[in-house]
């Protein structure tokens, strides 16, 4: 019995303060308080062992609860590891299972928007995205600024995507 007020009487000073500290270690008020319940169960349980030659209630009571929010956050992010890979593995199977058509038939109407672009308009998309010119080259070439030049290649992304969504939506 005498251990037990013993306990209390160095405990309940410090539990204030013990949680003030344990919250600041953690994102969550109420997961403080849980975690202040256990830091106080262990410290009741391990109290016979603790040595007051060795140092001070304090430094040992919150060394435990250092500790316990150690391996709070450490059980967090397993957890958030594993569902992580739950989800990870979930988007996997959607995107291996979805359409690849839905690829094909972007590519397929994207193939037949190009078609339908004057011979100019073809040649400054593959001299830009097959050739890798920077607007800069393709303006000395073409005697046209870069910004036309980034004008014009807007211009047609946009008429390609429009065209693009129409063929895919059909």
């Amino acid at each position: 019995m005498k251990e037990n007020t013993d306990f209390i009487r160095h405990f309940a000073p410090l539990q204030q303060q013990l949680l003030m500290y344990i919250r600041s270690l953690l994102p969550n008020l109420s997961d403080a308080d849980d975690l202040l319940q256990e830091v106080a169960a262990t410290a009741w349980n391990k109290f016979e062992s603790f040595d007051n030659s060795k140092g001070e209630f304090k430094s040992w009571l919150f060394g435990i609860a250092r500790n316990k929010v150690m391996h709070s956050k450490r059980r967090f992010l397993r957890a958030q590891n594993l569902l992580n890979e739950v989800q990870m593995q979930k988007a996997e199977e959607h995107f291996s299972t979805r359409k690849v058509n839905d690829l094909d038939e972007r590519q397929n109407a994207l193939q037949s928007c190009i078609e339908k672009l004057s011979h100019d308009q073809k040649q400054l998309l593959i001299a830009r995205y097959h050739e890798k010119k920077k607007s800069y080259e393709l303006g000395a070439i073409l005697n046209r600024s870069a910004e036309q030049i980034r004008i014009q290649l807007f211009r047609l992304r946009k008429v390609l995507k429009s065209c693009v969504m129409e063929n895919v939506e059909q």
